[in-house]
């Protein structure tokens, strides 16, 4: 009976050593891979270099809030879960926004609301940023850092890694900027000039190509001709604009005016100054609509060209 108990003492205390040494293997042979699945669960992060420094963003972000440039966004298939109300206005972009929520004019409580992993923002403030910055890793990118649509697209793609949507929306853009270009060398003489004026409040003004009033669309993409004084003090000057008193008007008008009336500024077409100029005797002024004309992003600008074409072809087949 001794013997038994013995034997079955020993059988017991082997039985847990072999369960123990079994158990510290397992957790050995796991450690490595334990150590591997922690590590794929660390979000992956780029560095973007911005005006308040280096800042580091997730390379994958799922929700962005972002302000000023919602549409660059919707070009490269990244949907933000929240927008200004500006943004969201904008009239190019009305059947891609369905379930973006506004943040009107940058709420904070909004922003914190849809708690985003990255927040991307054109306000230059210092104090914007330490504020969007305490919420989630915030990008600023001021008003005019972009030259044009393949500037802005190509750098927030490199910034979310979008490269390849980036070059395959910008090959359709090409094609289409092309076809319209096409359209108005068609009809438009080789001579013939186009001005952009505005009144804004109570001042006047001429307008180049940069992100006022169609300037990309008209100069850039369609390539249609400033007046000489136009391309000499504005375009040849890196100026995207310049105010004037509404009596020399007439010594930036090309062959083409396009006119734009916002912020309260309106035109008084009755002004002897105004009949005065060729182009408004001859009746080629096109009045543009502020909400169309407004926004300078790459999916508007695509449509004002088109817009443009379309009213120069229609204007000119008019008059055969």
């Amino acid at each position: 009976m001794f013997k038994n108990k013995t034997h079955l003492i020993f059988c017991l205390l082997l039985a847990m050593l072999t369960i123990l040494v079994a158990a510290c293997s397992s957790t050995g042979n796991e450690t490595p891979e334990s150590n591997k699945k922690v590590e794929s669960e660390k979000p992956e992060t780029r560095t973007v270099k911005t005006i308040h420094g280096d800042i580091e963003i997730p390379a994958n972000p799922k929700r962005i809030v972002v302000d000023a440039y919602l549409p660059t966004l919707l070009v490269l298939g990244d949907k933000p879960v929240g927008a200004t109300k500006q943004d969201l206005d904008n009239v190019h972009i009305q059947d891609l926004i369905s379930g973006i929520e506004s943040t009107g004019e940058n709420s904070m409580e909004k922003i914190l609301e849809l708690q985003p992993d990255l927040i991307i923002s054109v306000d230059a403030e210092r104090s914007t940023f330490d504020k969007l910055s305490k919420i989630a890793p915030t990008v600023i990118i001021p008003y005019s850092t972009y030259s044009g649509a393949h500037e802005e697209v190509r750098a927030i793609a490199e910034m979310l890694g979008k490269n390849k949507e980036a070059e395959e929306w910008l090959a359709t853009f090409d094609e289409k900027i092309q076809q319209q270009r096409e359209r108005v060398q068609a009809v438009m003489g080789e001579e013939e000039t186009v001005s952009i004026f505005g009144a804004f409040g109570k001042d006047s003004y001429i307008y180049a190509d940069g992100i006022y009033k169609g300037g990309q669309a008209i100069y850039r993409q369609l390539q249609l001709a400033p007046p000489e004084r136009i391309k000499k003090e504005l375009l040849d000057a890196g100026e995207s604009t310049k105010r004037v008193s509404f009596e020399v008007l007439s010594d930036y008008a090309g062959d083409y005016i396009f006119f734009d009336q916002s912020n309260g500024g309106t035109l008084d077409k009755q002004d002897p100054v105004w009949k005065s100029v060729d182009a408004v005797k001859k009746d080629n002024i096109f009045y543009l609509d502020q909400k169309r004309f407004w926004p300078y992003d790459p999916i508007a600008v695509l449509a004002q060209a088109e817009e443009v074409a379309d009213m120069l072809v229609a204007k000119k087949k008019g008059r055969k």
